[in-house]
C-alpha cells in the first residue's frame, strides 16, 4: 500500500493549489492542536451539560445499511468507555453501535466553540460564514468499521480527528469500476482483506494507507473511495464541501447512476458557488441533505 503525503499546516491558498486543483490527497497537522474539543470531548461529564436532552442515532451493524438506535451523547460515551475497559483487560464484550453521519453543530450547538480557532482558509470562501452547518460527526469504539464507499453527492472531503486513532484505506475515483460498486455508492471489494478471485478487477487498484492521531486533518478529493477502521476510541468529524467543478460533477453524476436527489442537493451548492447565493438562502433547502446521507 502506498503512503499519502504529509504537510505540517499549509495555507488555504497553497492548499488549493497543490491537492484540491491536482485532486491529490494530503494529511495536514498541527492546525487543530489548539481546539478545547481534543481534551473536552472525552468526557461524558462534559456532554452531560451541554446536550440538552438530544439524542441521536448510532448505526447498529453495518453503516451502509443504516439500522438505528437513539441514544445521549453523554450516555454513549460512558458505553464506549466501559467496552475499551473491557478489551483492555481481555475480556469479551458487544461493541456499542457507532456514531455516523450526525450533523452535531445543529443539534448541539454548544459545542462549536470547542474546535475553534477553525481553519475556514481550507474551505473555499462561499463556505465561511455557516461552515459548521456543513458538519457530520463520527463517535465509535476500537474496531468500528465504514465500508468501502464514495460521498454520495462527490463532494470533497476534510475530515477532522479530534479524539484516537482511525486508519484510511483510499482508492482514486477513476478506479471505482474495479471495486464493484454497488447501487450508487457502496463498494463489494474489500481493500483490507482483499478477494482477488471473487473481485478480479481489484487486482490493479491503487491502494493508499494513511492513520489518523488526534489533531491531524485528512483531505480526500470528490469522488475519492475510502473505507475506515477505528484503531481505539474515536472521536471525528467532516465536512462534505464543493468547488464550481465538483458541483457540476456532482449535479452531471444524475446520468451516471446517482439518485435524482443527488441532483436536488449538489445544484444548490453549484447555484452557491457560481452565482454567490448566501449560504443563508441555500442551506435551508440544502438541510435535509444531512439525514439524508446518514
Amino acid at each position: 500500500m502506498q503512503k499519502i503525503q504529509i504537510v505540517d499546516t499549509i495555507s488555504g491558498p497553497d492548499f488549493h493549489e497543490r491537492f484540491v486543483k491536482t485532486n491529490t490527497p494530503v494529511l495536514i497537522r498541527n492546525m487543530a492542536q489548539q481546539w478545547r474539543a481534543l481534551h473536552a470531548w472525552n468526557e461524558a461529564e462534559y456532554f452531560e451539560g451541554i446536550e440538552n436532552g438530544v439524542k441521536l442515532a448510532t448505526k447498529v451493524g453495518d453503516v451502509s445499511k443504516g439500522q438505528r438506535e437513539m441514544v445521549l451523547l453523554s450516555n454513549y460515551v460512558r458505553q464506549l468507555q466501559d467496552y475499551e475497559a473491557c478489551i483492555a483487560r481481555g475480556e469479551e464484550a458487544r461493541r456499542p453501535a457507532y456514531l455516523h453521519d450526525v450533523p452535531i453543530f445543529n443539534l448541539i450547538p454548544g459545542l462549536i466553540k470547542d474546535i475553534m480557532p477553525f481553519p475556514t482558509e481550507l474551505l473555499p470562501e462561499w463556505y465561511h460564514e455557516q461552515w459548521y452547518n456543513y458538519i457530520q460527526f463520527f463517535m465509535g469504539a476500537t474496531g468500528s468499521l465504514t465500508p468501502l464507499h464514495f460521498d454520495t453527492l462527490c463532494t470533497h472531503n476534510l475530515f477532522f480527528q479530534v479524539a484516537g486513532r482511525k486508519r484510511f484505506l483510499l482508492i482514486p475515483p477513476n478506479q471505482k469500476e474495479k471495486c464493484y460498486v454497488e447501487g450508487w455508492r457502496w463498494a463489494r471489494f474489500d481493500p483490507n482483506q482483499p478477494d482477488y478471485e471473487k473481485f478480479p478487477l481489484a487486482q490493479g487498484v491503487n491502494v493508499m494507507e494513511v492513520e489518523l492521531d488526534a489533531g491531524d486533518i485528512l483531505f480526500m478529493p470528490s469522488g475519492t473511495l475510502h473505507q475506515v477502521h477505528g484503531l481505539s476510541y474515536s472521536v471525528s468529524f467532516n465536512i462534505d464541501w464543493h468547488t464550481t467543478k465538483s458541483a457540476r460533477k456532482g449535479v452531471m453524476s444524475v446520468f451516471r447512476g446517482a439518485p435524482r436527489q443527488n441532483g436536488y442537493y449538489n445544484m444548490l451548492i453549484l447555484a452557491g458557488l457560481s452565482l454567490k447565493v448566501p449560504p443563508r438562502y441555500i442551506f435551508p433547502r440544502y438541510k435535509s441533505y444531512l439525514n439524508y446521507v446518514s
